[in-house]
């Protein structure tokens, strides 16, 4: 006896198959075709024009005693991430990018936020009693400290989940002729994507390093990277980042 319900349904699902690779097809080339008429991006960076944000690399992070650890830990050991950031760092500052660190960090009470927000961010943060300016949970990850002789930048503790929240980041870039940012650490899902988000809004060229960046959930993370994370910005590996900074010299020859 021929299934003539199971028929329907196989070719409405043929269908349904067939009008979503059409569209995709056609969302592809129409947006080539857009492309084409655009200028070119940028093949190479200037590094005087460039600075490195390095978001949260703090103990809660970092140190395996950390209270965040553990959510991070599958993906921050099998990426081997502090320690590529670490080279990363060293590679950026040789070539003249800024390195910009970026810390989160409250009063003892909390003063600065509002605990009846109904949002979990600030309340989780009270609820752990985490984050407290001048603790040692907030220290920052030793290897990554400047030496004597590098000029990274140090900006205040911050309450947002933007490195743009609140810490004249976005006024002093400006000042110093910063285009682009490259964008590293803590977390994929969480702050490093409001600040991807918030610097492209700001007009700056923004450039995620996917080998720098861990989340909460690293499945859902990869999926950002794949598909979230290229409406705002340039998703690299850390050595595609550094291949594209040239001096400022080569970049105006080219």
């Amino acid at each position: 006896m021929i299934d003539c319900l199971g028929i329907r349904r196989t070719a409405i699902q043929l269908t349904r198959a067939t009008a979503t690779i059409l569209l995709a097809t056609l969302v592809f080339a129409a947006t080539k075709a857009q492309s084409e008429g655009l200028p070119p991006l940028a093949k190479n960076l200037k590094p005087s024009e460039t600075a490195l944000i390095l978001v949260d690399f703090q103990y809660p992070f970092t140190n395996t005693a950390g209270g965040n650890y553990r959510a991070v830990k599958s993906e921050l050991e099998g990426k081997q991430m502090l320690d590529r950031t670490v080279d990363l760092v060293k590679k950026a500052r040789g070539m003249g990018v800024w390195v910009i660190h970026v810390t989160e960090g409250y009063s003892g009470d909390y003063r600065e936020v509002d605990a009846t927000n109904p949002g979990g961010f600030h309340r989780g943060q009270i609820l752990r009693q985490a984050w407290k300016t001048g603790t040692p949970e907030t220290a920052y990850y030793p290897p990554l400290l400047p030496g004597p002789s590098d000029k990274d930048l140090f900006l205040p503790p911050r309450i947002q989940t933007s490195a743009f929240g609140g810490t004249g980041l976005d006024q002093i870039l400006r000042s110093r002729g910063i285009k682009n940012i490259a964008v590293a650490g803590f977390t994929t899902d969480v702050c490093d994507y409001a600040t991807v988000t918030n610097g492209y809004d700001l007009g700056y060229h923004v450039y995620a390093l996917k080998d720098a960046m861990v989340g909460y959930f690293p499945d859902q993370s990869e999926l950002m990277l794949k598909n979230t994370y290229p409406m705002w910005s340039k998703v690299l590996s850390n050595d595609d980042f550094v291949a594209m900074l040239a001096t400022d010299s080569e970049v105006t020859t080219r």
